[in-house]
């Protein structure tokens, strides 16, 4: 088995799980991208660069003949409006492009969050894809792109629709992730804010499994599908994830809700069955157990933010 991986994009927080996970199964791991990895390895190699200049280290990369690049570069911004989209949009096809070129499979992270649309029921990967924001389309048009693309040149890929993740690396200074932003905003006791109602029911799932679950299916080549979903398989409503992490944090503050000017989606949960029915069984850790080891790890700073 080829242990080498590439890795585009290497300081969010999925990609710090995945580098750590794959690093700790022996790989090799070759990061490209802006900011170096807050780990450190002997095996691991980072190679610094920007989307706009990767045909110039593409030959570079070709020499560490990797089989399987994860791409996890995002340049269109999650909650906030996006100048010069079908510029950056190209600046992404050209790039998967070029790693097409030097690699035998493109892993592609989209969106389990924000490509579908709203339904009780939980998503399968063939369900209707409705994105509501500018991020959204981004996720759906790359997906296209890849699929159409990799078929015409008889590359494997795969692409893969996180829920949400949340844990250790995630940013609790910042404006994403609800559950990292909760615990930001206890620990500089500032208000909370709650975009919506608070009833708006969304899949949360806790990074170690996440990683798992991926790497699980990464080992698996000539799958029958190229999408899969990944997340917990449960929905829980933002009231009752504030209400968890107050608990575990033994807080209790005012919550401000806030009139959103955009549509949200009421219910958003992913189905894993496809995923499951490639990978086998595999035990979901409870949204309790998971916010009490990611809260543990915060006040033990053993945690980059």
């Amino acid at each position: 088995m080829d242990k080498r991986v590439l890795i585009f994009g290497g300081s969010s927080f999925i990609a710090l799980n995945l580098i750590e996970k794959f690093l700790m199964e022996s790989y090799d791991v070759v990061v490209y991208g802006r900011t170096k990895p807050h780990l450190e390895s002997p095996k691991l190699t980072f190679i610094q660069g920007e989307l706009s200049n990767l045909e110039d280290k593409i030959d570079i990369l070709k020499t560490y003949n990797i089989q399987s690049a994860i791409y996890l570069i995002n340049n269109i911004p999650v909650n906030t409006p996006t100048e010069n989209y079908d510029l950056l949009i190209e600046e992404n096809k050209s790039a998967l492009k070029l790693i097409f070129s030097a690699v035998e499979r493109v892993i592609y992270f989209s969106s389990g969050g924000r490509v579908y649309e709203n339904s009780d029921l939980p998503h399968k990967e063939s369900d209707r894809l409705s994105p509501v924001c500018s991020y959204g389309k981004s996720k759906v048009e790359l997906e296209r792109f890849i699929s159409q693309y990799g078929k015409s040149i008889n590359k494997e890929h795969l692409i893969i629709r996180p829920s949400n993740p949340f844990g250790k690396y995630q940013k609790i200074h910042s404006n994403q992730g609800l559950i990292a932003v909760l615990i930001g905003k206890i620990r500089e006791n500032k208000k909370v804010q709650v975009w919506g109602t608070g009833k708006e029911i969304r899949d949360y799932i806790y990074i170690d499994d996440f990683v798992n679950l991926f790497f699980r299916l990464f080992q698996f080549r000539d799958v029958n599908y190229t999408v899969f979903n990944i997340g917990s398989g449960s929905g829980v409503a933002t009231i009752d994830v504030i209400n968890a992490v107050f608990k575990e944090m033994k807080t209790d503050m005012c919550l401000e809700y806030l009139n959103v000017q955009r549509e949200i989606i009421l219910t958003n949960i992913l189905d894993n069955s496809r995923l499951f029915s490639v990978i086998g069984g595999y035990e979901i850790t409870s949204l309790e157990d998971g916010l009490r080891i990611f809260i543990s790890q915060v006040i033990n700073a053993k945690h980059i933010d």
